[in-house]
């Protein structure tokens, strides 16, 4: 996927959809990556079912348990293969398309560690044998004991980072985003973000998720086991926003 240089000012090089924007629509590959000439990074999201706010972390979907480490009894590939067929166990809640840009990863047994990206995906048979499309062909061939497991791309159905974390943190969108909307979440550089209820920041120091968290996607003093987000530019009071300078690239 192609990056995207944002100057600081509108011109020709400037992007249809902008970070001040959101969309029903597509436009972009998910994880295509914005910069401007100021430094701040975005990279291309797609919200899930529920709005996203500003100024509040979003946090990748949840794997389905059902899309883990599932045996592949009946299922094998060869080396050079790029269309394949898996097999998952009922009900994983994944759609056809649902992993365009994921990632298949080959857990256990032949071909473990592999891993490729995935083009497309389409349900052949209900909702436990799926027929893949890699970018990528196979490079180790796996048999029927092989366990594998597919995960989206990590900025396909992003929801706001909840008090305990069920993926890793993906950005702050900039603008409310309407639930299934496209839109840029902000990685690096300056950004807005709420401070949690009880914290306190301090201006020079590391922020991220909070070691006792209150509310959903706010920022405060994380423990060396926490997330961290970035840089204290300028302290908030609890609810209210500071100014972080965000390191998640």
């Amino acid at each position: 996927m192609a990056n995207i240089y944002l100057p600081i000012y509108p011109n020709t090089d400037t992007p249809s959809h902008t970070p001040g924007q959101i969309s029903t629509t597509k436009i972009y590959p998910l994880g295509t990556k914005l910069e401007s000439r100021d430094g701040r990074v975005w990279r291309y999201a797609y919200a899930g079912g529920t709005q996203l706010s500003p100024a509040l972390m979003g946090q990748s979907e949840a794997i389905a348990a059902e899309a883990i480490n599932e045996v592949q009894t009946g299922y094998t590939t060869n080396i050079g293969d790029t269309s394949i067929t898996i097999l998952l166990t009922t009900s994983s809640g994944i759609t056809d398309g649902d992993l365009i840009d994921g990632w298949l990863l080959v857990t256990d047994g032949d071909g473990e560690g592999h891993y490729y990206r995935i083009q497309n995906n389409v349900w052949t048979t209900g909702d436990t044998v799926m027929a893949l499309t890699l970018y990528e062909p196979i490079l180790v061939a796996t048999a029927a004991t092989s366990e594998v497991t597919v995960i989206k791309n990590l900025y396909n159905g992003v929801i706001v980072a909840p008090t305990t974390l069920t993926g890793i943190c993906v950005g702050v969108p900039n603008v409310t985003v309407t639930a299934n909307n496209y839109y840029w979440a902000q990685r690096r550089g300056p950004c807005a973000m709420v401070v949690d209820t009880g914290e306190t920041l301090v201006v020079g120091q590391p922020v991220g998720y909070p070691e006792t968290i209150a509310v959903a996607g706010a920022a405060g003093i994380p423990t060396i086991t926490d997330e961290i987000w970035g840089t204290v530019i300028q302290i908030g009071a609890a609810g209210e926003s500071a100014m972080v300078e965000l390191k998640l690239e």
